[in-house]
């Protein structure tokens, strides 16, 4: 039976149905919208061809193509299984299609200078002499030297930064865990500096947010990506990686590696450390800690020694 509706009200069904059974399906539900914008702007009535499929998925992609492309149609297969109890002849891609849809690109490893940079910029940002630079510089500054991520730093409350002990409390965060990060005193002094100005301005209750916009309230993600990236347009830097453009995010990819980089050069056993580190970030998983060591050439170099040591030790037994 052929069904004569628009994609978007099929697209709707499938996604009500899904949720009903408990599935969240928030971004997968995007991208399935998508499609069917896709689909309806073509004016596609009858089985999903993989050629529809397929287009819709390499539209509009860069740099990321193979990944992107590929995600797009995991998004979109269970979908056409679904579809095809309305129009049996739908063509459902088969797995893998477009290459590995979960390959972790490579992030923008930044450089002391291009740090150095950032501050710099953020330093510039008006009103010249207010609160906003001295908030935008502390907070890219602390992302950068204790590798948190955004939405971490930006939930962080006046309670949570210990100024006497020198640490920053991170509660509940990606994976519902809290952990206490001690700090370099460096990032205590311009932590120190920027509460001072900000308890001037907003006062100084325990239980708000640390990081303020001007009028007081918490820094909304969304507006501080607006102002990292147009400092970032005007930096002129040249991305280094699968990414379009250097993210914020990349500073705690940075931190992370830089970290990694030290205790090889201080001679740590780079196993112990990368507990401390994968505890550090508050990762869940180990093997996510782990992906680092392939963040920079000389780790990679590091790497293959061990390899090679491992290879030696089995041809020997």
């Amino acid at each position: 039976m052929s069904i004569d509706i628009s994609m978007m009200v099929v697209v709707q069904q499938y996604l009500d149905a899904r949720r009903q059974l408990g599935f969240e399906l928030i971004a997968p539900g995007t991208e399935l919208m998508r499609f069917a914008r896709y689909a309806d702007a073509r004016e596609h009535r009858g089985p999903l061809t993989q050629d529809l499929i397929v287009g819709w998925a390499r539209e509009h992609v860069k740099r990321t193509s193979t990944v992107t492309a590929a995600r797009r149609l995991e998004v979109v297969r269970p979908f056409v299984a679904y579809y095809r109890q309305f129009e049996p002849a739908s063509e459902i891609p088969p797995a893998g299609a477009l290459g590995r849809g979960h390959r972790r690109l490579v992030p923008h490893i930044y450089t002391d200078q291009e740090v150095a940079q950032l501050l710099q910029a953020a330093d510039r940002l008006t009103p010249h002499g207010g609160l906003r630079p001295l908030t935008y510089r502390t907070l890219f500054g602390l992302i950068a030297t204790a590798g948190l991520r955004l939405s971490e730093a930006l939930n962080l409350t006046i309670r949570d930064v210990d100024l006497g002990a020198s640490a920053v409390t991170v509660r509940q965060t990606k994976f519902r865990k809290s952990r206490c990060l001690p700090l370099h005193s460096s990032a205590i002094q311009a932590l120190g500096a920027y509460r001072l100005s900000r308890d001037l301005c907003h006062g100084a209750d325990p239980n708000v947010p640390f990081f303020v916009s001007q009028t007081g309230a918490a820094l909304p993600a969304r507006t501080v990506e607006g102002v990292f990236r147009h400092m970032q347009s005007h930096l002129g830097w040249q991305a280094r990686g699968d990414y379009p453009a250097p993210r914020i995010h990349d500073l705690r990819h940075t931190f992370a590696v830089r970290r990694l980089q030290c205790w090889r050069e201080q001679g740590q056993s780079i196993d112990h450390a990368l507990f401390w580190l994968c505890t550090y970030l508050g990762h869940a998983k180990i093997s996510d800690t782990y992906w680092y060591l392939t963040g920079v050439p000389e780790l990679m170099d590091s790497i293959g020694t061990r390899f090679e040591c491992f290879a030696a030790l089995g041809a020997s037994s």
